[in-house]
């Protein structure tokens, strides 16, 4: 695991193996820029104003991130996660898959 710092935010890259960092960036994506720990609107609506619409799929996010939907044939762990104080914590999936987790609500959505 390493850290990927963007706009104010620790982003946890989270790999298996110490060689594996840079093939798990370009698998995960790139870090989104729409998220600041500056900004006042919640993660949620950054998304939302940067993306457009989110479409809102079904699903469990765990305790560890993983993301089970009985629409996947397995489950998914992160590749990409971050926690903003007061804001809530932020998983990153393969093939733009995301969730957002706060005190409120879990959303969980896919990015093109």
């Amino acid at each position: 695991m390493f850290i990927h710092h963007v706009n104010g935010i620790d982003w946890l890259v989270i790999t298996a193996f110490e060689e594996l960092k840079p093939l798990f960036i370009e698998d995960a994506g790139t870090t989104p820029s729409c998220f600041s720990a500056a900004s006042e609107l919640s993660l949620i609506d950054q998304a939302k104003r940067a993306y457009g619409f989110l479409p809102k799929l079904s699903g469990v996010i765990t305790d560890t991130g993983t993301f089970q939907s009985k629409d996947n044939l397995e489950d998914m762990n992160p590749q990409l996660a971050c926690l903003v104080e007061g804001r809530g914590r932020v998983f990153i999936y393969h093939g733009g898959f995301v969730a957002f987790v706060d005190d409120e609500q879990t959303f969980i959505t896919r990015m093109n």
